[in-house]
């Protein structure tokens, strides 16, 4: 967070020594103290995982590092601030020109370089260093760390020599990389398109870089830790590089002061060296590439961890793990550098391990959390379907939610928390599954809640809740009226979403297009029900477009609704490719019913001096804002609900 640290860096800064052979004696005091954090001391599989880190490269790893196509370095400043330099071969071809073992436990590496490049500015003879080799196209890699007892680079000379004497090195987890084929790409430009290397206390960062950042999936992390005079013999000083992978926008950015990135820490394999440097030596470094452009964003900046409620208030649906922010000092930005880029016609392949991207509290103005471990009774069950079901929750404490907000509940305490496992290849998702999710409510009131949802094929959560109103239908059919009786709670996080009804226009009717999918219905049943109860007679046009391949369990609570026709004027287009829909039977008055999906003809109808709300899949939110676009409506004039929770 904001405040100068690098007086604790410059105060230190004679500490570092180059030692030739680091062989570990244990966890260095900021490892420990993140463990301690994380509640990881005492457990014996964690205690000794130091002696995994090597303090020689072997010939097979020396090999690897050579085959790789790029070849990402920590270093630092005269600030003694890390930056994360991209060691790159000429022309973008990799092998033993690139990088190569000449003796012992050192690798020479002969990289292109360009302008903004950091390691014109931090480069020299036996400084420390940090590197990772990945193959990205197999997630193997490779970390290793040491100081550089030759280095030399000509002014104006596009290429750096170093040699790396490699002290520190750990074969690492590769659950986080996403895939990717990459290429040579020799014609590169690079040019500097912004940088700022010291920014002042009340500068942000440009609104470019913040999107660069925000549409990235993999991040390289540089981090430092410089020895105390008391622990330098036992723990010398050294740098630390790594990668952080997740899904695209996993790093989010304070929209508060434009410049504080905050970082989530995924389930690894709990050494966390990384995160041990930041608690030590507060400083961090991040670099972006962009693979498909070969645009290259390094940022400097102090560094902060954070877990448990202090996590939660920045992040609050990351609460299992840690989570690190960079508050960024110094910047630069460069254009068509990276020599590689993401082979044509190969898309990226995410990796099936990386949860859905976590919003900061701040990005979600409607934001409300709940009291810590504040809980909710299971109050009441309607089964509408065998997998779609309204849950009636009753809460001690006033509720204060709004038409189209969404309720974040926590399974933990009726499922427990699943056992630590490092990777699960059957089951992926499962090693970030925090028993955590989010619904848009469907009716609420003071003290009650209900949520509407339908059950996912082999999920985790809505199969226990489907299962345990299924054994209660089963054994007991009348305790779903009111299964208070059974005191089953769950955790209430809070309340989110800023999805909701607009104001009323005044002296006037409210004009809305409403677009639902399938159980995207439900923000919706929530908005109706709030205008059910509307004592100020404000009056509504609403024309809603629902597509379901259920029209027989949705129109029912449509019809449940009771939407006061005194006030608001409610029209339906109900698609659905369901046989059934053809018959008298299923055509409710006043419901215009299309055979099939909604298509591009169908947009042509529509009136587009309407607010327009859209909720569903993502196959069906994509082909609407395409049919919408063509009448010329764009995404950004668009309230969008979506179900990435």
């Amino acid at each position: 967070m904001p405040g100068c640290k690098n007086l604790f860096i410059l105060i230190f800064i004679h500490t570092l020594t180059v030692v030739s052979s680091m062989a570990l004696q244990g966890w260095h005091p900021g490892e420990k103290t993140i463990h301690a954090k994380m509640n990881f001391l005492g457990d014996p599989s964690i205690d000794r995982m130091y002696t995994v880190i090597g303090d020689e490269l072997d010939a097979f790893h020396a090999e690897f590092h050579a085959q790789c196509h790029f070849l990402p370095v920590t270093t630092l400043d005269v600030d003694g601030r890390p930056w994360s330099s991209i060691l790159a071969p000429r022309d973008g071809q990799p092998g033993s020109s690139f990088i190569r073992y000449i003796s012992g436990s050192t690798l020479r590496v002969t990289a292109e370089v360009w302008d903004g490049e950091p390691i014109l500015r931090t480069g020299k003879k036996n400084m420390l260093i940090a590197g990772i080799g990945i193959d990205f196209s197999t997630r193997m890699r490779n970390k290793v760390a040491g100081f550089t007892p030759r280095y030399r680079h000509t002014e104006g000379d596009r290429v750096v020599e170093l040699d790396m004497a490699v002290n520190e090195t750990v074969g690492n987890c590769p659950k986080y990389i996403n895939l990717r084929r990459l290429s040579p790409y020799p014609h590169t430009h690079p040019k500097i398109a912004a940088e700022n290397l010291h920014l002042s206390p009340d500068e942000r960062l440009p609104d470019e870089l913040v999107n660069f950042i925000l549409d990235s999936d993999t991040a390289f992390f540089g981090s430092t830790y410089i020895a105390l005079d008391k622990d330098a013999d036992r723990f010398p000083s050294h740098l630390g590089m790594n990668q952080r992978g997740g899904r695209r926008g996993f790093i989010r950015v304070s929209k508060k002061d434009g410049r504080t990135l905050a970082m989530p820490d995924y389930s690894g394999n709990r050494i966390l060296t990384s995160l041990g440097n930041v608690e030590a030596t507060p400083l961090a470094s991040l670099t972006f590439v962009n693979f498909e452009t070969g645009a290259i964003l390094y940022l400097t900046g102090e560094a902060t961890n954070y877990v448990g409620e202090e996590a939660k208030q920045i992040m609050p649906m990351h609460n299992k793990n840690a989570l690190t922010t960079l508050f960024v000092t110094g910047y630069t930005f460069v254009l068509d550098a990276l020599p590689v880029r993401q082979t044509v016609g190969t898309p990226a392949e995410p990796s099936p391990y990386s949860p859905p991207i976590r919003f900061l509290a701040e990005e979600d103005g409607q934001l409300s959390l709940a009291k810590p471990d504040q809980m909710v009774l299971l109050a009441s069950i309607n089964m509408h379907s065998p997998t779609i079901a309204t849950f009636w929750f009753r809460s001690p404490d006033p509720l204060a939610i709004k038409p189209g907000q969404a309720a974040i509940l926590s399974f933990a305490a009726l499922l427990g928390m699943p056992a630590y496992a490092h990777m699960a290849q059957s089951n992926p998702k499962s090693l970030n599954d925090d028993r955590i999710r989010t619904w848009t409510v469907s009716s609420s009131s003071t003290y009650d809640f209900s949520l509407t949802m339908r059950e996912i094929p082999r999920g985790v959560i809505t199969g226990a809740i489907f299962n345990l109103a299924r054994s209660i239908g089963q054994s007991r059919p009348d305790l779903l009226l009111d299964t208070s009786e059974l005191e089953i709670r769950l955790g209430f996080i809070g309340i989110s979403g800023s999805f909701c009804l607009p104001p009323p226009v005044k002296d006037s009717e409210t004009k809305l297009l409403w677009i639902a999918g399938g159980i995207g219905l439900t923000p919706f049943l929530g908005m109706l029900n709030a205008l059910k109860e509307d004592t100020k007679g404000s009056r509504w046009d609403i024309h809603m477009v629902l597509s379901t391949r259920e029209p027989e369990v949705l129109l029912p609570l449509l019809d449940a609704a009771d939407i006061p026709a005194d006030r608001v004027t409610f029209t339906l287009d109900l698609f659905s490719t369901e046989k059934s829909i053809d018959s008298s039977e299923s055509q409710p008055e006043g419901v215009r019913v299309h055979r099939g999906r909604v298509d591009s003809m169908f947009w042509e109808t529509i009136d587009t001096e309407r607010k327009v709300y859209l909720c569903g899949p993502k196959p069906f939110e994509q082909a609407v804002l395409e049919g919408l676009a063509s009448r010329g409506i764009g995404t950004d004039e668009i309230m969008i609900e979506g179900f990435a929770y």
